[in-house]
């Protein structure tokens, strides 16, 4: 007879008062759910409980096994050190005694902590004879490994999964597939994956954390953010020295308080280990993960429980259901990308310890946190009160969708019929692709399936993944899919074509199979697909900006209809080139191309050969010289193929990539930069026609190069690489070094005759101004200016002012303090030297100063170079909704008001709204003689004709210009 019959009427679900204070609400509700849960369910489907971390699990499982009538039953838990505890908490039944549910002179139970593989089924037999409880761990256990045999599903009567968001694994998903005829509960703090797969298994039960809160089960948990930077060293320094300050403090009023100090690998728990001893010798660190032995870990999680210890570094996984009352403050030297496993974290110190006064504490770096839980590390809320509303949204509606049918083993790959779409790079000769390739992304995609009929043929790689539902707005819907890869090289034409379904399956095993370096093809050779087709309207046709964008002018524009090119103007040359185009060639047939990454599709399907032969008949159409234009489109600005630079670039402008992100972390060595946006100076163009250039972020300065002839056109000359990390959103963060975005987003190069060079393409607008409007240049006194100093000085003399200083009293008698402000961003990564907020008028004026390189104004081209760089760098911010936030960061930093005051400001900010404004552009350079440089048609006048770029960008943007002159 097992031990929960041969004892089960000592045991009390609800005992007398005098007996003890029994179990909490929560886990009586979760026993009731799960009684009432199997008596409509068959054993197909599992139960799902979730409790909050600290809620009391472990006395919910011993209880369940008396209520639920079973006899013997398997524990299933994610670690070796969980195990072991959970097999010494079953075997006293202490937890149940000190509620009273037991009465102290009830026996213990022996229980099983399996600890190798059993190999045979009469192994089994002999354990299950002495022991009623079983406790393993996925690898000592799942029906997973071959080599091992299971526990006979017969001879129990559940299955318990511990911690149960790991369910969707290889190993846990075949335990539970096995014992799927019996009892099956999961038990979690988070019912949702952080990998997004789904549990098989519906919800029974759920204790909010916002219940548990105010039910004093759990103790509130206060965030202490360092932004620490992206290094390693650095960011360790300062959550050390973060770390330290905090436990110390604590201690003075919990004195039993503990430290938990959480890593992801091995050998950093090591070294953080010695430098947290070196940091501080009075403090006691201790130290668990898998490379030590069951004894040793169990012997040091008990002396952090003793006081012996005062802190414990641990490894990822290793926390995870660690019971030990006494933590307090937790420091993350890998912080969880997750929200599943960040509450289950929490709950290593939110339980309230005894003899401790105030909330918990954690600590991590703010810098290195990205996905779904940015937003929470950053939040200035409390996260009592956010993280059970983040819990509670996910679970209200839950649900659990697999159309997985291909993992099954008898499933046939149907033949492929493949949308014709490829992207087209030209190959090195000698290319090949590589061989024994695997997968990188973490498992979460597998490759299922290859087929190549022989070494000249298209290579189709199938891969298999989980990833969200399409149409669903919550992360716990999941449908497992297969992606196409399709990979063909033609030696003849020296050309790859790629076709993919998912980019991000794409890049789990890419970097594998083609080793060499690909570059896109050139536009003009794309072109040349449509150009053999001489008649047919477009259906589609995309014009990207050419000119520059600025958040008044679109980066894109798109027309959709019948016949679309006739609804283009021709002034639309000035601003926009081709950007992608769908030609109908007939009733049936319609092909399409697009600039951007040299993409090429048709509207049709068909086999993997009959693909092949669509990419060799590509490959035919874009041999010979490159067009300049798409056909029917030749008003649009066109383009070239270049390998080298005609001439020395005006100014090199970012790509709007950067523009368009929320956050922007760079990490120089020990240095890091938030949101400061870099900029590329142009220095000088060697006779070798490589382009030098200085990189400036904030006070670092390198050197960076672009060179056409190179696979890399851009290069950073620096010791080590700048590392990036950039947020667009929530979801999608780019991690990746400086150098390597310059190549993915290359700056766009203004040229001196107005065009464009983006990569190795030369775009040229259809341009129309050839002479610049008289108001442009204003006559302006500069009587009281030293026109050869720009700076601003408050302690200048009257009539000796700084070019700045004269431009603020040019200003003042048009100024209204009561609407306007006027913003001195002079400095590294200004938007202007002044930025003039006009509040009624609703006009915005950034104005660029620049002094006289001599003591007489005159028409000198040396005096226009960095003017009109910093007034084309400037486009970006006309119109931009984020030019109140930048200003409002600056403020906070370097910049100042030198009129105004910060409530006016504060209320223009509030208030913004872009498109309510007018935006203008002035250029102060007294260096510049009135009479001179507005004279078209005198002599050498390369000032005039410089500007004409200048002017056609701005006023591209909807912005005014103004070039302020002596």
């Amino acid at each position: 007879m097992s031990y929960f019959e041969q004892h089960g009427s000592k045991f009390k679900l609800q005992p007398e008062k005098n007996e003890g204070n029994g179990l909490r609400k929560c886990q009586l509700g979760a026993v009731w759910a799960l009684k009432s849960f199997f008596t409509t369910t068959n054993h197909e489907i599992s139960a799902l409980v979730s409790l909050p971390t600290g809620a009391g699990k472990t006395a919910l499982m011993m209880a369940a096994c008396f209520e639920l009538g079973l006899r013997k039953i398997l524990i299933v838990v994610p670690s070796k050190i969980l195990r072991q505890q959970l097999c010494m908490q079953f075997s006293s039944l202490q937890i149940l005694k000190d509620v009273g549910c037991l009465p102290d002179g009830a026996p213990g139970l022996k229980a099983k902590e399996i600890s190798k593989r059993i190999k045979h089924k009469e192994e089994w037999v002999e354990i299950l004879k002495e022991y009623d409880v079983i406790v393993a761990h996925p690898n000592s256990i799942s029906p997973y490994y071959k080599e091992l045999c299971p526990l006979p599903a017969n001879s129990i009567d559940a299955v318990f999964m511990d911690e149960a968001h790991h369910e969707p694994a290889t190993t846990w998903n075949a335990i539970n597939d096995y014992y799927r005829t019996i009892k099956r509960i999961f038990f979690t703090a988070t019912p949702f994956r952080r990998d997004r797969k789904r549990m098989q298994a519906k919800l029974a039960y759920h204790y909010p954390l916002e219940i548990a809160l105010q039910d004093n089960i759990l103790r509130p948990v206060v965030f202490k953010g360092s932004a620490a930077g992206l290094t390693a060293d650095q960011s360790d320094d300062a959550l050390i020295h973060s770390a330290i300050e905090t436990i110390l403090e604590e201690l003075k009023t919990s004195p039993n308080a503990a430290l938990l100090i959480r890593t992801d690998e091995v050998v950093k728990a090591e070294n953080l280990l010695e430098k947290y001893q070196q940091a501080e010798p009075t403090l006691k660190f201790g130290i668990v993960h898998s490379k030590k032995s069951d004894a040793n870990n169990a012997q040091t999680i008990q002396s952090l429980r003793d006081g012996k210890l005062n802190a414990l570094v641990c490894v990822g996984i290793a926390s995870e259901g660690l019971d030990i009352p006494n933590l307090k403050v937790a420091v993350l030297h890998a912080t969880p990308r997750s929200i599943p496993y960040t509450i289950q974290f929490l709950g290593r110190i939110s339980r309230p310890g005894k003899d401790q006064k105030g909330s918990a504490i954690l600590i991590a770096n703010t810098d290195e946190v990205k996905g779904q839980v940015s937003r929470l590390y950053r939040s200035d809320q409390a996260w009592d009160i956010i993280i059970p509303g983040i819990i509670d949204k996910q679970l209200k509606t839950a649900r659990h969708y697999s159309s997985a049918q291909w993992r099954q083993n008898d499933f046939e790959f149907p033949e492929l019929n493949v949308f014709f779409s490829v992207l087209v790079y030209q190959a090195p000769s000698g290319f090949q692709f590589a061989s024994g390739f695997e997968t990188q992304i973490n498992g979460e995609v597998e490759i299922v399936h290859t087929q190549q009929e022989n070494p000249d043929s298209a290579l189709a790689i199938i891969t298999g993944s989980l990833k969200p539902l399409d149409w669903s707005s919550r992360i716990l819907f999941t449908e497992d899919v297969l992606d196409v890869h399709l990979f063909y090289h033609n030696p003849t034409y020296q050309l790859v074509f790629e076709l993919t379904t998912s980019e991000k399956a794409l890049r789990a095993f890419r970097s594998k199979l083609i080793t060499s370096t690909l570059k896109p093809i050139p536009y003009g050779r794309l072109f040349k697909v449509l150009s053999i087709f001489k008649s047919g309207d477009y259906i589609m046709v995309g014009m990207k900006n050419a000119v520059g964008t600025g958040a008044s002018q679109p980066a894109y524009k798109t027309l959709i209809g019948t016949a679309v090119q006739s609804s283009i103007r021709a002034s639309e040359g000035r601003t926009f080139g081709a950007g992608h185009a769908l030609l109908r060639l007939d009733e049936d047939n319609a092909w399409g191309i697009a600039t951007k990454r040299g993409r090429i599709w048709a509207m049709r399907r068909g086999s993997l050969s009959e693909w092949q032969d669509w990419c060799d008949e590509l490959g035919n159409l874009m041999q010979g010289p490159p067009t300049q234009s798409i056909p029917n489109l030749g008003f649009l600005a066109t383009t070239r193929p270049v390998s080298a630079l005609p001439s020395k670039p005006m100014a090199a402008i970012l790509d709007d990539w950067f523009f368009r992100l929320s956050t922007l972390i760079i990490q120089v060595e020990n240095d890091t930069f938030r949101n400061v946006l870099p900029i590329v100076k142009i220095d000088n163009l060697t006779a070798q026609k490589i382009l030098e250039c200085t990189l400036e972020i904030d006070s670092f300065k390198c050197q960076v190069t672009m060179d056409l002839t190179q696979d890399r056109i851009w290069k950073i000359i620096h010791t080590t690489p700048i590392a990036v990390r950039a947020d667009h959103h929530e979801q999608q963060v780019t991690e990746d070094n400086l150098e390597q975005l310059l190549n993915d987003y290359p700056p766009t190069l203004v040229m001196q005759e107005g065009n464009v060079i983006i990569g190795n393409n030369e775009i040229t607008p259809n341009r129309q101004i050839e002479s610049l409007p008289s108001a442009l240049w204003v006559k302006e006194d500069w009587s009281n200016c030293k026109i050869t100093k720009e700076r601003y000085d408050n302690a200048a003399p009257a009539n000796q002012l700084p070019v700045i200083n004269a431009v603020v009293e040019k200003i003042k008698p048009k100024f209204n303090p009561a609407t306007d402000v006027l913003v001195l961003d002079d400095g590294s990564h200004e938007i202007s030297d002044l930025v003039w907020f006009d509040g009624t008028n609703k006009i915005i004026t950034f104005v660029h100063c620049k002094p006289s390189s001599k003591d007489t104004p005159g028409c000198r081209v040396k005096d226009s170079d960095i003017l009109f760089a910093q007034a084309l760098r400037c486009v970006n911010w006309i119109s931009s909704t984020q030019l109140l936030n930048q200003l409002n960061t600056r403020l906070t930093q370097k910049s100042n008001l030198v009129l105004g005051t910060k409530k006016v400001f504060y209320d223009i900010r509030d208030d913004f709204a872009a498109n309510a404004w007018k935006f203008r552009v002035v250029l102060a350079q007294p260096g510049f003689d009135h009479n001179k440089t507005s004279k078209q048609n005198r002599k050498n006048n390369n000032v005039y004709e410089l500007a004409i770029p200048v002017y056609e960008r701005i006023i591209s943007c909807g912005a005014e210009m103004e070039i302020w002159c002596y």
